[in-house]
């Protein structure tokens, strides 16, 4: 027996607040792939055309809000983060790139997390999967650490984790703490080192080479501490749930 045209209306009317996420998701992506296919967005991942760009955009009054709207529009379109901010810190320089470049990652982790809560878990499940399962399971007691394992860690797309965290049940304030700790220093790292290096190119000496050097090692320490850090909590935390 066919369903009535009530009966349709009332299967839309449930299924609604799916379809037009699912619609959203759907659009999302197939305007970023066109984008990538059109647009040539490999470009913008070389570091000497964002340093142009850069250049171009720092003589104007409106450069500051342009840049942050740059990294929303980049974790938009999944373009590498870290380039950008390597090109942020080479043109305005230690502490003007550090934080601006801080300024538009937390922008834009925001915004994808935000995205990311808006869609909800049913149209993500296809990009978070299993992770997506895992961080529901323990966004209560460890969410905090949790997103600062997946920023600190190489195991997804820095936009994906944003995008998977919104629709989990992390809650925004453990998001955002895990997003300040595994990126902040990170950026502050790149600044450091990224200006002294800049200084040795420009007057070449032993006294440059050392400091440079030094720099190199403490950024090398303190990335493979905060791993090992997270490795270990996150080994205790399993070994803990697991009782």
């Amino acid at each position: 027996m066919m369903p009535t045209r009530a009966e349709w209306r009332a299967a839309i009317r449930r299924r609604w607040p799916l379809l037009w996420r699912a619609t959203v998701a759907i659009t999302i992506l197939v305007g970023v792939v066109l984008v990538w296919q059109i647009d040539n967005l490999n470009a913008y991942t070389e570091l000497d055309q964002l340093l142009r760009l850069g250049a171009q955009l720092r003589a104007q009054p409106w450069a500051v809000p342009a840049i942050v709207l740059l990294y929303i529009a980049a974790g938009i379109a999944f373009v590498p983060l870290t380039v950008m901010v390597v090109a942020t810190i080479l043109v305005y320089g230690p502490w003007g790139g550090f934080g601006l470049a801080t300024a538009g990652t937390l922008s834009t982790a925001l915004f994808s997390y935000l995205l990311g809560h808006l869609l909800g878990a049913e149209p993500m499940r296809r990009l978070g999967g299993r992770t997506l399962q895992r961080l529901n399971a323990q966004a209560s007691q460890h969410g905090t650490m949790i997103v600062t394992a997946l920023r600190v860690l190489p195991v997804a797309h820095f936009h994906a984790v944003s995008l998977v965290a919104g629709a989990s049940s992390i809650r925004f304030g453990s998001y955002l703490n895990g997003t300040l700790i595994g990126t902040v220093p990170g950026i502050a790292a790149i600044a450091a080192v990224g200006n002294q290096t800049k200084r040795f190119l420009i007057d070449p000496d032993i006294t440059g080479l050392v400091v440079l050097a030094a720099l190199g090692a403490l950024t090398l320490i303190m990335f493979v501490f905060i791993r090992r850090w997270v490795r270990r909590y996150a080994e205790t935390s399993d070994n803990h749930d697991n009782l």
